[in-house]
């Protein structure tokens, strides 16, 4: 049984990821990283350990574009009796060209809303009340679209950005949805905007790359500084309360009617708890232990 809380960040090894785990480590708690490169990832480790002098800093192999692998992360937990704190949802992808999860979904709808949603589903039977679920969410919602063809690939449509937007969508949809559902439970759902930050994932791979990093880079936020509101989320420092669910910059934001009542919002839930159900089956008796 391991008897101390646990922070999760996925998409530990680099970005915003990198820097919420070593500012967690500094500040004393036990944190695991979540990743899908071990191999890239044992140096950061190794390095946030020095930096921050704590040695409960840990690693495990979680590939969010894969249902079996995060069924392998939540039953390695599961075996070692673990308590989560706080699962901080961090990990994200934004593809250039269109590409196919392990589970045949899109990409970045794959990863982005059903990869991250099919863990929390898997992990919340190892929360208690006061636990903390904060998932990294992006302005760019606004530009997604959500229906009920969301999880079948269309290659002919697909688009950078507006992928990148509905993965958002969706992973609000599922927050909002979310939230309410573990409400009684005590478990807290939040979701951060960190802005745009200096990360990997905002480079273009085209022949004005240079151009954007020597005259945009240097105006947007640093990972520490992207790292920021879903940081005090995490360790409770934002005066949360009533419907305070979207964050940015330390400010709770209001999320409009449309997309609170959104028509597929409990459609989406249903098809994601499906899916992991299906692949941890444990998961639909853990629901239908809920009293909602």
């Amino acid at each position: 049984m391991e008897d101390k809380p646990l922070h999760i960040v996925t998409g530990a090894s680099g970005g915003i990821g990198q820097a919420l785990t070593e500012r967690l480590a500094k500040q004393g708690y036990r944190v695991l990283m979540a990743c899908r490169n071990p191999e890239k990832s044992e140096p950061i480790l190794t390095r946030i350990r020095k930096r921050s002098g704590n040695p409960e800093i840990s690693l495990l192999p979680l590939d969010l574009g894969s249902l079996d692998s995060i069924a392998r992360f939540a039953a390695e937990l599961k075996a070692r009796g673990q308590r989560i704190d706080v699962l901080l949802n961090n990990a994200g992808t934004m593809n250039g060209t269109f590409g196919l999860t392990a589970d045949g979904f899109e990409q970045t709808v794959g990863v982005n809303c059903v990869g991250t949603a099919a863990l929390t589903l898997a992990l919340l039977p190892l929360m208690h009340p006061g636990s903390r679920i904060v998932n990294t969410l992006s302005c760019t919602y606004r530009i997604g679209r959500v229906d009920d063809r969301l999880l079948e690939p269309d290659p002919e449509r697909y688009a950078r950005f507006r992928a990148y937007g509905t993965s958002k969508l969706a992973l609000l949809l599922f927050s909002l949805e979310l939230r309410e559902r573990v409400a009684r439970q005590g478990i807290g759902v939040f979701a951060a905007d960190p802005g745009i930050v200096d990360t990997n994932m905002i480079t273009m791979h085209r022949w004005f790359d240079p151009i954007a990093d020597l005259l945009f880079r240097p105006l947007i936020k640093t990972p520490e500084q992207g790292a920021e509101t879903a940081l005090q989320l995490a360790c409770g420092k934002l005066p949360v309360s009533g419907n305070g669910l979207y964050w940015r910059n330390g400010k709770a934001r209001r999320i409009s009617d449309s997309v609170v009542n959104h028509p597929c919002r409990k459609h989406l839930w249903k098809q994601i708890l499906q899916l992991t159900t299906r692949a941890i089956p444990e998961t639909e008796t853990y629901f239908r232990s809920l009293k909602y």
